[in-house]
Formats: structure tokens, C-alpha cells, sequence
């Protein structure tokens, strides 16, 4: 079972660097790459001097290091995606010291290829969140495993210095320390260190230090209303529209694919028909409890910040603390409700074949769309290039009048609305690559640029200058 999920993982990381992958935030940093004329400790002081790296300086180290190599072959910047692969490895490693090795391989499977926060598995630059993972789970260990706090607390902290998801699940590790002055300790610690480097550190050290936490949303009944209905939507409806999605693609999936989802399902089955779930009961329900108390932790940080939950384009990419946690809720909770229920081994090893195929078969078909995403780019800015060349268009002002949103709902090659050309800083990547100077022409979505010289209607496939 851990050889077909590191196959599997192989796979998709493969098929995304095979395509060279770049969309949304990463064609910013791509771009950049290609320009960088500072030598290495320069540009990764003024790389992490900006309002989107100044509080994430752990994760934003290896990011700029990555760009920085970049410039040298722009292959290097897509390694970035391997970081999700390793989280896998580091969370597997640690999850089958507290559980068992059949239910951290389990994990394993289902949490790579859940539809919660996608931008995490595809997004190089979503590296921080893999990096977040990784240290959080270290901390988990040590305080669980290890009974050691010091450690704990400084991969925690390492942990919200790469990305800020886990900050509410401090109250897992209070929860695990049994003593209540190593709670102190623990707590002064790591929030401490946090509150110093945020709000002293920070600012001192970075020109243009940005405060991402917004307590005061708290107190917006509007905003609060909001979240909370999109968290219910995103659990309640969201999730099984994409699997729905997923099923109608299965048709556009390569045969090994679907092998491969068919093979990883059967082991699964194979794996738990014989496996003593009784015996850990207790345990299991326990895991289950926890998890659901820390999806509503992770989901905290939504109302106390400008994110919002949700499963569609990049904006997902704040999900990984509640993929992490909702995963091993479903797992308890199909183990804990089968057995109360008197259901037996069949049943459960049959409902965790089943979710492993149709979550494994709606990942491939999310790693297509991400695939047609970047070929879509493509396709336009390519169609545009062809147009200005044939109109002797050198310089200006030009906007691509498109209508992503029906794009985005109504074509069947997306499954969750992956990310295509919107923001201004996507489209100086996008340009060169297909031959336009962006430094003479300056592109822009027409929903996003309301001084138009040009404007530009890309539709079926082709470009029309618009009068």
C-alpha cells in the first residue's frame, strides 16, 4: 500500500513538472526569476521584504531560494511541488507512532488526494503550507511521542513562521501536555516568540512588514454570517460536487489512471478486510473527537483573517489544517459508526475502497484541470500575440475581455474552478513566454483594468479587437 501511494504521488508530481505547471501567484514569481540581477543574500532579504513574506520568513527563505535558482533554469521553481510528497512522508512517519501503520498509510492515501485545498498539492509557491505540515507534525510527535515541550514548541513555531493555518491548533498541543507548568511554558513559548517576531522584529527589520491577522473581523456580524455559511457549504456541498464532477471526467481519464485508482482501491480493501478495528475502539473514537474539535480550530482562522473557506481556484490554498483534520474525522468516524452499528470489516473495508477510487479518480481529474489551466493561458495569450503581430501592435494598454467566471462554472474541464488568468501580476509571465513584450505592452484582465486603450475579446478559441 506504501509503494502505490508513493507511485501514485510520483505520478501526479511528474505530470505537473512534465507540463511545467505555472498558474496564478507562481507566474509572478516565475517572472521575477528571469529578472534577478542582486547577488543571493541581497535578493532574499528584499524577497522576503514584502508584504506577502515578511511574517512567513521560514517558508519564504526556501521559496526565494528556489526563485533565486530559477533564474539559472526555470524548471528549478516547479520543484517546489515536492514538497507536498515529502509532508506525506513526514506525516506517515509520525502517524503510524500514534496510530498503526495500516491507519497512517490510510491517512497517507486519502489526505494526498483529498479535494480540500488543492492549490497545496499543484502550487509550488503553496510550498509554505507543505513546510507548515511538516513542522507541525514534528511538533506533535515531540510533545505526544517525545514528551519533549522545547522541541515541540520550536517546530511549532517554525510551523506559523511558514504559514499561519495551524496558530489555532496550539490548543491540540495544550491538550496533549499533561502538566500544567509545562503548559505555561509551552504557551509563553511559542506565542511569545510569535508576538515578538509580528510585532517587534518584523516591522523592525522589513520596510514593508504587513500584519496579516484581523481580529476586529470577529466582531463583523456580516463577515462572521459569511464564513460560517461557506465553511457549511464547503463541507455540506461543495465536496460532493466535486466528486460528482469527478465522476463525469472519469471518462477523460487515462486508462492507467484508472487502473492505477482500481489497483490502490482493491489493496485498500485487501489491507483492512482482515484488520482489528475493535480492539482499538476507544482510541479510534478519541482520534475522531479530536479531529472534529481541531476542524472548527482550523476553521477559526477565517473569521480573523481576509481569507474565506472554500474549495474553488487558489483561494483554497488556506485549507491545509482542515484537509489534515477532516481526513482522519472521516476515517474515525466511518471506523467508529460501522462497528456501533454492527456493520463489520466488509463494510468498512469496502466504504475505504470505495471513498480511496472516487477521491484518487477526482484528484487525476483536478491534476488535468490544473494541466488545462496552464494550456488555457497558453492558448490566449498565444491567440494575442498573433493578433497584435498581425495589427503592428507594439505598446499600449490592452485588456482580454473573457468571461471567466462562466468559463470557470460551465466548462467541463474544470472540476474546481482552477485558477486562470485574472490578476494583473500573471500576465508579464504569460506575455513573454508567448512573445509580447511586457514591457511595452502591459495586459490585463478587463474585469480587473478599467483604462482600456485596446480591448480584446478571446472566445472559442480565437481573439476580436473590440470596437
Amino acid at each position: 500500500m506504501n509503494i502505490l501511494i508513493v507511485v501514485y504521488n510520483l505520478y501526479i508530481g511528474l505530470s505537473v513538472l512534465k507540463e511545467k505547471v505555472i498558474v496564478a501567484d507562481d507566474l509572478k514569481e516565475a517572472y521575477n526569476a528571469r529578472h534577478i540581477s542582486k547577488p543571493y543574500f541581497n535578493y532574499i532579504y528584499s524577497y522576503l521584504d514584502s508584504s506577502n513574506m515578511a511574517a512567513r520568513p521560514v517558508s519564504g527563505f526556501v521559496t526565494g531560494t528556489l526563485v533565486f535558482l530559477s533564474k539559472y533554469n526555470n524548471s528549478v521553481y516547479l520543484l517546489g511541488i515536492l514538497f507536498f510528497p515529502l509532508s506525506l512522508l513526514v506525516m506517515y512517519w509520525i502517524a503510524q507512532k500514534i496510530l498503526s501503520k495500516e491507519l497512517a498509510s490510510l491517512l497517507t492515501l486519502l489526505y494526498s488526494c483529498s479535494l480540500i485545498g488543492t492549490s497545496i498539492q499543484f502550487s509550488p509557491i503553496m510550498l509554505n503550507s507543505s513546510l507548515a505540515t511538516i513542522f507541525f507534525s514534528l511538533s506533535i510527535y515531540y510533545v505526544y511521542i517525545r514528551k519533549n515541550i522545547l522541541f515541540s514548541a520550536l517546530f511549532f513555531i517554525l510551523s506559523i513562521l511558514s504559514y499561519e493555518i495551524f496558530l489555532p491548533l496550539i490548543l491540540l498541543n495544550l491538550f496533549l501536555i499533561k502538566d500544567n507548568k509545562k503548559r505555561v511554558v509551552f504557551l509563553l513559548l511559542t506565542l511569545g516568540s510569535v508576538f515578538i517576531f509580528r510585532k517587534v522584529i518584523q516591522p523592525a527589520v522589513f520596510t514593508h512588514s504587513y500584519q496579516r491577522d484581523e481580529v476586529g473581523k470577529i466582531f463583523e456580524l456580516k463577515r462572521v454570517v459569511q464564513v460560517t455559511v461557506l465553511t457549511a457549504k464547503m463541507f455540506f456541498k461543495d465536496i460532493f460536487v466535486g466528486i460528482y464532477k469527478g465522476i463525469l471526467n472519469l471518462k477523460n481519464l487515462h486508462i492507467v489512471e484508472i487502473l492505477l485508482a482500481l489497483i490502490i482501491s482493491s489493496v485498500v480493501y485487501k489491507v483492512f478486510i482482515g484488520y482489528d478495528f475493535k480492539s482499538r475502539l476507544k482510541a479510534i473514537k478519541n482520534v475522531g473527537l479530536i479531529s472534529l474539535v481541531s476542524i472548527i480550530l482550523a476553521v477559526s482562522v477565517f473569521y480573523v483573517s481576509a481569507y474565506i473557506p472554500t474549495l474553488f481556484g487558489f483561494d483554497n490554498r488556506s485549507l491545509g489544517a482542515v484537509r489534515l483534520f477532516y481526513t482522519l474525522f472521516v476515517i474515525s468516524g466511518i471506523i467508529y459508526l460501522a462497528f456501533k452499528l454492527k456493520l463489520g470489516n466488509k463494510t468498512v473495508s469496502s466504504l475505504f475502497a470505495g471513498i480511496a477510487f472516487l477521491l484518487l479518480t477526482t484528484n487525476m481529474s483536478v491534476k488535468n484541470a490544473w494541466i488545462y489551466a496552464s494550456h488555457f493561458n497558453h492558448q490566449m495569450f498565444n491567440e494575442l500575440s498573433k493578433t497584435l503581430k498581425a495589427e503592428k501592435i507594439e505598446n499600449g494598454v490592452v485588456c482580454l475581455n473573457y468571461d471567466m467566471f462562466t468559463e470557470l462554472k460551465t466548462n467541463p474541464h474544470f472540476i474546481l474552478r482552477e485558477p486562470i488568468f485574472y490578476n494583473n501580476w500573471e500576465s508579464r509571465m504569460l506575455a513573454e513566454m508567448n512573445g509580447i513584450d511586457p514591457k511595452k505592452v502591459f495586459i490585463f484582465n478587463a474585469d480587473r483594468q478599467t483604462k482600456c486603450e485596446m480591448i480584446f475579446l478571446y472566445k472559442n478559441g480565437k481573439i476580436v479587437r473590440e470596437k
